[in-house]
């Protein structure tokens, strides 16, 4: 399993396409494994998730194990869950497309940012990102409270 962190600037042409930065492409051994990422539009925050296939296949057995599809609620919550995710090609070089859907939905024209988040990478337009990171300080505040105030060193 790949471990992300640290953010990184990137830009988008006007195809849509991005090179994922180096970093996190030498995190992943030099290549993207079987040339495929999964992007999910994010639930909560106005940004893309981008996982390596072996953790978006864990991601997804782990909720379609608890969904009956006889079950019309589940199928439906499968469904609702789906429609943000997609599998997408990325070459050699890198340089991949996001749907264009995608990139309007969270607002990315250009300029963004690549961000690492354990298991899975995040692609935020710079200026979203930079909304969400002026509310960390409020967040940390909590990690304080739940971790005794101490940093979890490793």
């Amino acid at each position: 399993m790949s471990f992300f962190s640290g953010e990184i600037e990137a830009t988008f042409d006007e195809k849509g396409r991005v090179v994922l930065p180096a970093d996190f492409k030498n995190l992943m051994g030099g290549s993207v494994s079987g040339g495929q990422l999964a992007i999910q539009l994010d639930k909560h925050e106005k940004c893309l998730n981008v996982y390596i296939m072996s953790e978006w296949e864990k991601q997804v057995s782990k909720i379609r194990s608890k969904l009956n599809l006889n079950n019309p609620q589940h199928s439906k919550m499968l469904d609702s869950f789906l429609r943000r995710c997609r599998v997408i090609a990325v070459p050699e070089n890198c340089r991949f497309t996001v749907p264009a859907q995608f990139l309007n939905a969270v607002g990315i024209v250009k300029q963004v940012m690549f961000t690492g988040q354990c298991e899975r990478m995040r692609i935020w337009d710079v200026a979203e990102y930079k909304k969400y990171v002026d509310t960390l300080p409020a967040v940390e505040d909590d990690f304080d409270e739940k971790f005794g105030g101490e940093d979890p060193d490793v």
